[in-house]
């Protein structure tokens, strides 16, 4: 659930638009390429500030349809201007909601609503489902305990 929490208090924030280019960026998990929602995220900085972090949680899919018009590992990344909407979640970080340079988008319907809220969806079910499952057995226990 931790690692679902940055991009649903995305979800609630407000979004704010940058201008700029990379100036760093990096894959922090040691699930990076792993292709499991929220464990693989790219982290990056523009204008060369590096107070403030961007995150970019995105599919291995978004990212090879990315990469025909931007990639963070290519030489020329930081020659590529992009505009990117964002939310903060804290003084220093933002999750990217959509990105855009002169040579092609990724919007906030594919990268949000199919990607985002579609596997913290999933997420939140899942640990739910685990929950009243953790709930029944133990009300079970009980219950079988007071019988002895």
């Amino acid at each position: 659930m931790s690692y679902l929490m940055p991009a649903l208090k995305g979800l609630m924030q407000e979004e704010h638009l940058f201008y700029g280019t990379v100036s760093h960026a990096a894959i922090p998990s040691i699930f990076g390429g792993s292709n499991i929602p929220f464990f693989d995220k790219t982290i990056f900085q523009i204008n060369g500030d590096d107070q403030v972090n961007f995150i970019l949680y995105a599919s291995e899919d978004i990212l090879e349809s990315m990469a025909e018009w931007f990639s963070f590992a290519s030489r020329n990344a930081g020659d590529v201007p992009l505009e990117i909407s964002a939310s903060r979640i804290n003084d220093k970080t933002f999750i990217v909601h959509s990105l855009a340079s002169t040579d092609g988008e990724m919007d906030f319907d594919s990268l949000v609503i199919d990607y985002q809220v579609y596997y913290a969806f999933i997420g939140c079910t899942i640990v739910l489902a685990l929950a009243l499952a953790s709930i029944t057995l133990f009300i079970l226990w009980v219950v079988k305990k007071r019988k002895h």
